[in-house]
């Protein structure tokens, strides 16, 4: 899209908005009007509106509509907000909130972007596209989120809410089917409330083909088959007392996407370079699958007490994945195979309370520990480059607070919230490598870091409130897989943000319109980066605290009814970032010592990001109608800090339609029907998904083109 024409729809969004107060006014007195949003981003139930933090939350009514399935479908539905596949793991995702992220997937390196399921820290960004079969909601934290969530929040945090068990008992079954061969069926079962006990049990089946068509041996490229399960369960001891179990899992089957040359001197001059996306292609020797097996279990144990409610949060998560994964178009080059296993268990104990009717409090102490062993193999033309196994360990213990006094005499309306969390981390490794001359190496390194933190909330009127705060968040340090041999000891350190931000919480004319922006400043300082010390050893990159950068931005999340049935929802992101100081750690380069932030971007970090949307719902003969149809943009973004000639890791600016039709609440018998006809990127747009140097020219992947389909409901 041209400037010209983002100025057009920007010009569009805002007539939208002063239409929509002018509808708005002349349906004052009916009662429509937007509904309440409740979220837990502060470890109570709260409303989203009084909640002093720039988030963006998505119920599963709204997932449904946008037909998010896994994490990776939020990319583009949150501004500000970069979530991309790791290159040779399509399960691992790669997550950047206000320019702040990790452009790695490694077992001793943590990520910038706290991902928890029902509370319980996701340490490994392996497995993030798997399906959660039984998802309530999705709250995306915009902003370091160092006091509550702790340690790797630097960016932010998303929070994944699965759907507890209902008192009532209940039988739903949606069945799918599209182009590409794509079918899905979702199975929830609801025991009811027998007694003091409930459960309920999710499945979920999935496969589609592949776009692009293997003309070798095996499967298309991108076919896959996913499968995953929910079991809860949920006991109510007393009415002090509840007690909470659920066991996931979740299964990715299929071959990985297709690298295709893009640019420089095409290693098969049969595929020349082609920045168009190519509908075929094939690997040297045949296509191979990959696999992604994830599970989990968790116990909550909430305990109403004098001092607040009380709860303990246990859990154990274990995952492995198989991938292979080649990057030359059908000639014996440069392929990698990874294997890693890992298993983390956690503790958490919060109390979470209030102090006469002027201050609340959230206090809480945190243990985690993980384990991982890594193993990658690295061919050119089926000669060994590199051959690594990394056993590694790692180990977190934490306390913290968040006391919030809200002074009578005011009437509540300010909030003033001071937080701080103490976290020592623990990690150590051991590498052993065909490229390491002297034999295998090992390491261990302790950090420990104080945040604290500083809101001030005022709310001018019941639907009016501004903000301001500052806070902090630390990323710990760790050993680099992927690293040359002198590139390992010592660790790299840790990195820190501080961040300033003011923000506007806002309801207009009788709940018709929600209005809410921030704007923030960081400082950002010890970056992790990673850089490649040698062209000819694409394959061995090396992590630095290379330096600082500045990263100023805003945002703003507006829905308005406007007129009765029609909604409007949107977003913009603006993002800023620059590196004030990027000291060049490769060897042998000759500028090695300099600071070259002037030829330095900062990877994942696009100037602007918007989506627009618009729904509607009306009573009709046979149930109720709805229509929804959304619009996100992204502008061009960087995957690495160094982008000089084939080296470029550069991605396209791009804008994708999305649609769904749908007639719900059709009564048959005892039973309800829903009906809904969707589609995706509508007009086929042709955007990169990822991009990568691999010395003499480039590759990329494209993202799906047009898909469609229809899902049936069922519902007892």
């Amino acid at each position: 899209m041209t400037n010209l024409g983002k100025t057009a729809l920007a010009l569009a969004i805002m007539g939208a908005f002063t239409s929509s107060m002018t509808y708005a006014e002349e349906l004052a007195g009916k009662s429509l009007s937007l509904e309440e949003v409740l979220v837990t981003a502060e470890k109570r139930e709260e409303s989203l509106q009084e909640t002093p933090i720039s988030i963006l939350a998505f119920s599963a009514e709204k997932l449904a509509r946008f037909g998010v399935t896994d994490l990776g479908d939020i990319s583009g539905l949150a501004p500000n907000v970069e979530i991309t596949p790791f290159p040779i793991s399509r399960s691992s995702l790669i997550v950047f909130m206000r320019g702040v992220g990790n452009n790695d997937s490694q077992s001793t390196q943590d990520p910038a972007v706290g991902v928890y399921l029902d509370g319980i820290y996701m340490a490994r960004s392996i497995g993030l596209t798997s399906d959660v079969a039984d998802l309530e909601r999705i709250e995306v934290l915009r902003g370091p989120q160092g006091t509550l969530y702790g340690r790797n929040t630097t960016g932010g945090a998303i929070n994944l809410i699965t759907a507890k068990p209902a008192d009532e008992a209940g039988l739903s079954q949606t069945v799918s089917r599209g182009n590409r061969s794509y079918w899905r069926s979702l199975t929830k079962i609801e025991s009811g409330k027998i007694g003091n006990v409930a459960a309920k049990l999710s499945y979920l089946r999935s496969a589609h083909d592949g776009w692009v068509n293997n003309t070798g041996p095996g499967k298309n490229f991108g076919e896959e088959d996913k499968s995953a399960g929910r079991f809860a369960l949920r006991w109510d001891v007393s009415d002090a007392m509840s007690i909470d179990y659920a066991y996931d899992f979740s299964e990715i089957d299929g071959p990985q996407h297709f690298y295709q040359p893009i640019a420089g001197a095409s290693p098969n001059p049969a595929v020349p370079a082609n920045d168009s996306r190519n509908g075929s292609g094939q690997w040297f020797g045949g296509v191979l699958p990959s696999n992604t097996e994830i599970s989990g279990h968790s116990l909550i144990v909430s305990l109403d007490t004098s001092a607040g409610v009380l709860k303990s949060i246990t859990a154990y998560r274990e995952l492995n994945e198989l991938t292979v994964q080649d990057y030359d178009a059908g000639t014996p080059g440069f392929r990698v195979n990874g294997d890693v296993d890992q298993e983390q268990i956690s503790q958490e104990l919060q109390l979470v309370g209030d102090y006469g009717s002027d201050m609340n409090y959230v206090a809480g102490l945190y243990y985690f520990r993980e384990t991982g062993n890594e193993l990658e193999s690295d061919t050119y033309g089926g000669f060994p480059l590199e051959k690594r196994q990394i056993i590694s360990e790692s180990e977190a213990q934490a306390i913290y607070g968040q006391l919030t006094w809200s002074p009578t005499a005011l009437d509540h309306r300010l909030d003033i919230t001071l937080g701080g969390r103490y976290t020592v981390d623990d990690r150590s490794a051991d590498k052993s490598s065909i490229t390491f001359t002297g034999g295998p190496q090992s390491g261990s390194e302790s950090w420990s870091h104080f945040n604290p933190s500083l809101t001030v909330d005022y709310a001018w009127t019941d639907t009016l409130s501004t903000y301001g705060k500052v806070v902090s968040a630390y990323k710990s340090g760790g050993f680099n897989v992927r690293s040359t041999e002198a590139g390992f000891q010592p660790p790299f350190d840790e990195e820190n943000i501080l961040s300033y931000e003011v923000g506007l919480k806002s309801t207009w004319l009788d709940r018709r319109i929600s209005f809410n922006a921030a704007a923030f400043h960081a400082e950002y300082t010890d970056m992790q980066l990673q850089q490649i010390t040698n062209n000819s050893t694409i394959f061995l990159t090396d992590v630095f605290n290379v330096g600082e950068a500045e990263i100023d931005g805003f945002e703003f999340d507006l829905m308005a009814v406007v007129v009765e049935g029609l909604t409007l929802q949107a977003s913009y992101g603006y993002t800023d970032a620059d590196f004030v100081e990027f000291i060049d750690q490769r060897p042998g380069q000759p500028t090695f010592g300099q600071d070259v932030s002037d030829r330095a971007v900062m990877p994942y970090a696009p100037e602007q990001s918007f989506t627009v949307g618009l729904d509607y719902e009306t009573q009709i003969s046979i149930g109720v109608l709805q229509a929804s149809v959304d619009y996100s943009w992204r502008d061009e973004r960087y995957g690495t800090a160094f982008n000089d000639d084939l080296q470029g890791f550069f991605l396209d600016d791009n804008g994708i339609v999305n649609a769904r039709l749908a007639v719900t609440e059709i009564s048959v018998g005892d039973a309800s029907l829903e009906v809904a006809a969707w589609g995706r990127n509508l007009d086929s747009e042709e955007y990169k998904v990822h991009s990568i140097s691999l010395g003499t020219y480039r590759s990329a992947y494209f993202g799906e083109p047009k898909s469609y389909g229809v899902d049936i409901t069922l519902r007892f």
